[in-house]
């Protein structure tokens, strides 16, 4: 989960963007990162993407509610926040209605970025992001919707899946064991199905490794934090940046 690639002052991070609310303790070795970075490269800034989750003529009501059985769309309406950003449902693009639904039904804290985002702003760490909100959009906006009804279906059926997989794999996460962080992945609905894997996480990586090969002539210590699903299964980003990695041990 923690990465060095040598030859260079780059380390890559897997991370966890949050966590389950019983498991609020942060792991010694993101600390441990933490403070060897003198820079830190997060993939995205979370609040830049909202303005994104609505358009005119792409509604989830127009297109997604069809798709959907009338019990599976009442409850996710019923389900849904009645007011703020992600309110109402009927006006969400549909890949955003997929992304938000599963958070719902998971208690939640922050994950690993928000922490770090708080330490370096209190120590004056700089930061910056590998890609914008207009591409995340982009990325997304390639999932079917085909695809996106059959994974909200899914969900509607089994409403603890959400927080038994969060679970699962954080508990994978904490043991730094990234092939059984990938195998309770493709469990799930979300990443059954390939349209979403290639959206959320192949394409990003591709365009990521264009990004991270430009930080390795960086003199600084620069640790790119990214979400551990990116660093495992077919396609992800060490494969994509075809550079050898050694994991960091201890304190080094």
């Amino acid at each position: 989960m923690y990465l060095h690639i040598p030859g260079t002052n780059v380390r890559l991070l897997g991370s966890m963007h949050l966590f389950p609310a019983a498991s609020r303790r942060t792991p010694p070795w993101i600390e441990e990162a933490y403070d060897w970075a003198e820079t830190l490269v997060f993939e995205s800034d979370p609040p830049t993407i909202l303005p994104f989750l609505k358009a005119d003529g792409q509604s989830a009501a127009q297109h997604l509610q069809p798709l959907l059985s009338v019990d599976a769309w009442t409850r996710l309406q019923a389900a849904w926040p009645g007011d703020g950003p992600l309110a109402p449902l009927a006006e969400l693009r549909p890949w955003a209605t997929l992304i938000v639904a599963p958070t719902l039904f998971q208690q939640l804290v922050d994950g690993v970025e928000p922490r770090m985002l708080r330490w370096a702003m209190a120590h004056g760490k700089p930061y910056e992001y590998l890609e914008t909100a207009s591409e995340i959009a982009d990325a997304l906006e390639t999932i079917p919707l085909d695809v996106v009804a059959t994974v909200l279906a899914a969900l509607m059926t089994d409403l603890g899946e959400p927080q038994r997989t969060l679970e699962r794999m954080h508990a994978a996460w904490l043991e730094g064991d990234l092939s059984a962080v990938h195998r309770i992945a493709v469990e799930s609905p979300m990443f059954t199905l390939p349209g979403i894997r290639r959206a959320i996480l192949d394409t990003r990586n591709r365009l990521w490794a264009q990004r991270v090969s430009k930080l390795f002539a960086r003199p600084e210590r620069t640790l790119v934090v990214i979400g551990a699903l990116h660093l495992c299964g077919p396609g992800n980003l060490v494969e994509c940046l075809a550079r050898p990695v050694r994991p960091v041990v201890g304190s080094e």
